[in-house]
């Protein structure tokens, strides 16, 4: 039953423009008609005045998201909503989702914490406790509930100052950024972002499969300028670029040809723009035109996240349409205008989240990770010492590393063991934040590292400042699975 708490914790609108939006979300095309009442069609610029509370943030949908044995979190799901309610200590986790047969449904919960189940440790990292989590059963047919007391624990969120956006880890699940989509964005004048892409799990030929990314063809990381007038948000000169080697640049795609434009408005989401007809380029260089749907935040700080459009019917049923990002889709940040302090960001202390997207296999993906870490060693720091002489000396260096058992609170002063590196290496000398090979180093004794001893692989990151913070993002591959690490700084 539906704990009373909640009624007002969700705030969400009627089944039916639930289903509508969440059809949107994942990728059919409806005309915006059909949204009309749901906020879809709305040419609105702005937001209300009154801060929402809790806090509802957009999240694309992650490869690898599982609910218990509920089968509505596969491959052909859409987006997500978390809320977080800073005054109550209260969060919750709803997903656009598909029942058995694909029977539509709206914005369903499928794990919250009441009341004081949201407590702040130390450099403001949250835990989130859950204490009723729903699960999609085939049998029944209807959502289960499991009541957690005391609450279940091993979630995490880090937001940015303000509740603009942030990054969050639910128990079981990959790590995911978020984003306020508080107002549609306002560029007259172009502005230029960086994004990487999201990805599935690896595999040797993704064919645009939702899930499934492969680091020699899809696109890894690139840019776009980005302009609006009025509800219209143009993206032009998008470059795509697929992982570079060590020493490499990457493979460049060829730069759209014309412009791709989209229509930002208020829906449940936020206020987000949706791209239907737009230059897709699946792998750098394959530029077409598809009618199917992708979903764009944007936040006040700059913070862009993309949730690439799963195509529901058709002969392509089960691939996904993109913007800028392959796989799940982007993450980004405005081009700082000057060439980054590197001695500044380096030296910044950070908290985020590394994910190992596993291996995409028979249309599921395997052998993935997600692990809460901090970043702000120095070599010379106690207990880095030994890891560094494994490393050797790095170029641009930031060393951190997990938590034993996934457990902030073991930690005295708010850090993890020292058992991750990231070599930043040299900034690009034309695009300010973009560090196109970097080196991620994995400790002997890292988490998820199942080789038991310590390695590199090559990696691209972007960075630049969010509210006044850094944020560094990567992306890099190893010889079975693609990585992730996102990183802002903290207090």
């Amino acid at each position: 039953m539906e704990k009373k708490w909640m009624r007002h914790f969700l705030g969400i609108k009627s089944l039916t423009c639930r289903s509508l939006l969440m059809i949107a979300a994942t990728g059919m095309v409806l005309p915006l008609l059909l949204l009309d009442g749901c906020g879809g069609a709305s040419t609105k610029t702005t937001s209300s005045s009154s801060q929402q509370e809790p806090q509802s943030y957009f999240v694309p949908w992650v490869a690898g998201t599982t609910n218990g044995s509920g089968g509505q979190l596969t491959q052909l799901t859409g987006t997500e909503i978390y809320a977080i309610d800073d005054t109550a200590d209260a969060f919750s986790q709803s997903i656009y989702g598909l029942g058995g047969s694909f029977h539509l449904q709206g914005p369903q919960v499928i794990n919250a914490g009441g009341p004081d189940s949201v407590s702040k440790n130390s450099r403001g990292l949250l835990s989130l406790g859950i204490t009723a989590n729903y699960a999609f059963s085939s049998s029944s047919g209807t959502y289960e509930v499991t009541d957690y007391s005391p609450a279940k624990s091993g979630s995490f969120a880090f937001e940015i100052s303000g509740q603009y956006g942030g990054l969050a880890q639910i128990v079981g699940q990959p790590a995911v950024p978020l984003v306020v989509a508080s107002a549609c964005p306002s560029l007259s004048t172009a502005q230029t972002w960086l994004f990487l892409t999201i990805p599935g799990g690896m595999t040797t030929n993704s064919s645009g499969k939702a899930g499934a990314w492969s680091p020699t063809t899809d696109t890894a990381y690139g840019s776009a300028e980005i302009s609006t007038s009025g509800s219209t948000v143009t993206f032009n000169n998008i470059k795509q670029y697929t992982l570079p080697s060590i020493g490499g640049t990457g493979t460049p795609s060829a730069t759209a040809t014309s412009p791709t434009t989209g229509v930002c408005g208020s829906t449940t989401l936020g206020y987000t723009t949706s791209v239907p007809g737009y230059a897709v380029a699946t792998d750098p260089g394959l530029i077409s035109l598809s009618e199917a749907s992708a979903t764009v935040g944007i936040n006040s700080t700059g913070l862009l996240v993309e949730d690439n459009g799963i195509l529901m019917s058709g002969t392509n049923t089960g691939t996904y349409e993109n913007v800028l990002g392959a796989g799940t889709g982007a993450i980004g940040l405005p081009k700082p205008s000057s060439a980054l302090d590197v001695s500044a960001l380096r030296s910044a202390q950070y908290l985020g989240f590394v994910r190992g997207a596993g291996v995409y296999d028979a249309g599921s993906i395997s052998a993935w990770s997600s692990h809460l870490a901090s970043f702000s060693y120095s070599s010379a720091s106690s207990g880095c010492t030994s890891f560094a002489a494994q490393t050797g000396t790095l170029s641009n260096g930031i060393y951190g590393g997990d938590f034993t058992n996934d457990d902030p609170s073991t930690s005295s002063d708010g850090f993890g063991n020292c058992d991750l590196a990231i070599d930043l290496g040299t900034q690009d000398s034309t695009n300010n934040g973009l560090f196109p090979n970097a080196t991620v180093w994995l400790g002997a004794s890292y988490a998820a590292n199942t080789t038991s001893k310590t390695y590199s692989f090559p990696a691209v990151a972007i960075a630049g400042q969010l509210n006044g913070k850094y944020a560094i993002f990567l992306l890099g591959v190893d010889s079975t699975e693609p990585w992730t690490i996102y990183l802002l700084q903290s207090n």
